[in-house]
C-alpha cells in the first residue's frame, strides 16, 4: 500500500466542477479525499475526523481560506494547509503563513504538480530517517575516493607533515579532520587557519603569538597556533599565499619543534603535527621564487591530491542525495528527491567550485522547494549555462533572437555581469576579482569606472533577447537594425 493511499485530505472549494475534478485527481493519486464546499462544512468535518492534510480555496463565498486556518490555529489543530490561489500577493501570502499554513500553489496549476507538494508535505508522516551525519565523511562511490579513503587511513597513523592538493571546493579541509579522527592525536585539538585571508603581520602573530609589549597594541600576551595545536593537529589552509618572510619561520618550526612568540628572547618546544592545503601548484610556484623549495619539500612529504567533482561524475548524485537530506533534517522539511531533469543538468555541469558549490545548491533548492521533488525552476537564474563536462558543449546556448538585438550594449552588460560576479566570489577584493578575469587592479577599476561603478552592474545574467535591436534609417528611407 502507497503511503498517500494512507492518507486523507480534506478539500475545500466552492466551485463545483473544480472540486469535482480535484477530488478525482487525488484519489486517482492514492489519497483518501473528502470535498466541503466552504469554511462552515470544514469546521464540521475537522471536527467529526482526523485529516492529514487541508486543500483550501483562498477566496470561498462564505469567507477565505485565512479565516479557516484562523480558526484552526484557534483549535490547536496542527494539520498542514496548502492554499490555493489566482490572487497570490505578499500581503496575503505573509498572512496566511503566519496563520500557519505550509505552502501557496497559484492557479493555474498543473495536477500532477499539486500532487507532488502534497506527497512533498505530507511524507514528514512517515517514520523520520535517522539524522544523517554531518558532513565528516568523504562522500563518494567511486574509485577515486575509495583510493583517497584507504590513502586517509595509511597517513593518519604516520605523524608526519601531509600535503592536502586540488582546486577550492574539493573537501580538503574534510580530509584533514578525518585524518585527525583517526590519528593517536584525535585526543588533542584540531587548529585551522587561513593563509591567504590574513595580512602578513595578523599572519604571524596568530601563528607564533606575542608577548605583552612586543607592538603598540600588545596589551596581553597571547599564545599562538601552533601552541594552542599541541598534542594535536594544526591546518594550514592555502598555505601557498603565504608571505615568503614567514615561510622561513615556518619552515624553521617544522625542522627544530621550537616557537618564538613576537617579543620573545627564548624558543618554546610544541608538539603538533601540521597538514598543508593549497589550490596552487606549490612546485610551480617554487620553480618560480614565489615559494620556498625547501618548504615545498618539508611539506610534501605524505600528499593526497583531491579530484574535482568533474572528474568523478558517479559520486555526484550520492553527494547530492547526501546534502538533501542533510539540509532537509536541518531545515525541517519533509524528505525530497531530484527530479531526473535537474539530475541531468547537474551530471553535465562542470562546478566549478566543486563539492562545495554543489552543497551550496542543494541548500539552496531545499530551502526554496516547499515539497514534492526539486524541479529546474529552483536552481539558479541561467544555472548550465556553461560547460557540459565531457563536451563542453552549452547546455543553454545562447541564440540571436529573431528580432535581433543591441550586441553592442548586450556585450556591455555581459562585461558589468562578470566584473560583479567575480568581485561577489572573492569577497569584494579588487585585485582578487581582477586576477580572476585575467586582468590587472588597474584594469578591472577602470572598467567599474567605465560602467558606472558597482551600483550600476547587473546583477541576474543578461540575455540577448533583453537587448532589443534599435532601427535605424539606411540611406532611402528604408529601416534595419544598427549595424555592429
Amino acid at each position: 500500500m502507497s503511503l498517500a493511499s494512507t492518507q486523507r485530505i480534506l478539500l475545500v472549494e466552492d466551485e463545483p466542477s473544480l472540486r469535482e475534478v480535484l477530488t478525482l485527481a487525488l484519489e486517482g493519486a492514492g489519497f483518501q479525499c473528502e470535498a466541503t464546499p466552504g469554511i462552515q462544512e470544514a469546521q464540521r468535518a475537522l471536527r467529526e475526523a482526523t485529516f492529514d492534510g487541508v486543500l483550501s480555496d483562498l477566496k470561498l463565498k462564505d469567507g477565505s481560506g485565512i479565516e479557516l486556518l484562523t480558526w484552526m490555529k484557534e483549535q490547536a489543530l496542527e494539520t498542514p494547509v496548502v492554499i490555493m490561489t489566482a490572487y497570490a500577493t505578499t500581503e496575503t501570502t505573509v498572512q496566511a503563513l503566519n496563520q500557519g499554513a505550509v505552502d501557496f500553489i497559484t492557479k493555474p496549476f498543473k495536477h500532477e504538480d499539486l500532487i507532488a507538494t502534497l506527497k512533498g508535505l505530507l511524507a514528514a508522516a512517515e517514520p523520520e530517517a535517522p539524522p544523517p551525519q554531518d558532513l565528516g565523511e568523504l562522500v563518494g562511490v567511486g574509485p577515486m575516493m575509495r583510493k583517497i579513503n584507504a590513502l586517509i587511513g595509511k597517513v593518519s597513523r604516520a605523524d608526519t607533515t601531509v600535503l592536502l592538493t586540488g582546486e577550492s571546493g574539493t573537501g580538503k579541509e574534510v580530509v584533514a579532520r578525518l585524518i585527525h579522527r583517526y590519528s593517536d592525536r584525535a585526543k588533542g585539538p584540531f587548529v585551522p587557519i587561513n593563509c591567504g585571508a590574513l595580512p602578513e603581520a595578523l599572519l604571524e602573530s596568530e601563528l607564533f603569538g606575542f608577548e605583552k609589549g612586543a607592538f603598540t597594541g600588545a596589551n596581553a600576551l597571547k599564545r599562538g597556533l601552533f601552541e594552542e595545536a599541541g598534542g594535536g593537529i594544526l591546518f594550514l589552509d592555502e598555505i601557498g599565499e603565504m608571505p615568503l618572510a614567514l615561510q622561513v619561520k615556518l619552515l624553521r618550526v617544522l625542522q627544530e619543534r621550537k616557537v618564538r612568540r613576537i617579543g620573545a628572547t627564548e624558543e618554546r618546544s610544541v608538539d603538533v603535527r601540521v597538514i598543508a592545503a593549497t589550490n596552487r601548484d606549490l612546485r610551480a610556484r617554487a620553480e618560480s621564487g614565489a615559494f620556498r623549495e625547501d618548504l615545498f619539500y618539508r611539506v610534501n612529504i605524505l600528499q593526497i591530491p583531491m579530484p574535482p567533482l568533474r572528474d568523478r561524475p558517479e559520486d555526484l548524485p550520492v553527494l547530492a542525495e547526501h546534502f538533501i537530506r542533510r539540509f532537509c533534517h536541518k531545515l525541517g522539511k519533509a524528505p525530497m528527491q531530484l527530479h531526473p531533469e535537474v539530475m541531468g543538468l547537474l551530471l553535465a555541469y562542470r562546478f566549478p567550485g566543486n563539492v562545495r558549490e554543489l552543497e551550496n545548491l542543494m541548500e539552496r533548492c531545499v530551502a526554496l522547494n516547499p515539497g514534492g521533488p526539486i524541479t529546474r525552476d529552483l536552481l539558479p537564474e541561467g544555472f548550465g549555462l556553461t560547460g557540459g563536462a565531457a563536451t563542453g558543449e552549452r547546455l543553454a546556448p545562447l541564440a540571436i533572437p529573431a528580432e535581433g538585438f543591441d550586441l553592442e550594449a548586450w556585450g556591455q552588460a555581459m562585461k558589468g555581469y562578470f566584473l560583479r560576479k567575480a568581485l561577489d566570489e572573492v569577497g569584494g577584493v579588487k585585485t582578487k576579482a581582477g586576477k580572476r578575469l585575467g586582468m590587472s587592479f588597474r584594469a578591472y577599476r577602470y572598467w567599474l569606472a567605465e560602467l558606472g561603478g558597482l551600483d550600476a552592474l547587473p546583477t541576474d545574467f543578461p540575455w540577448p533577447g533583453d537587448f532589443p535591436a534599435p532601427v535605424v534609417e539606411e540611406p532611402g528611407g528604408t529601416e534595419s537594425p544598427k549595424e555592429a
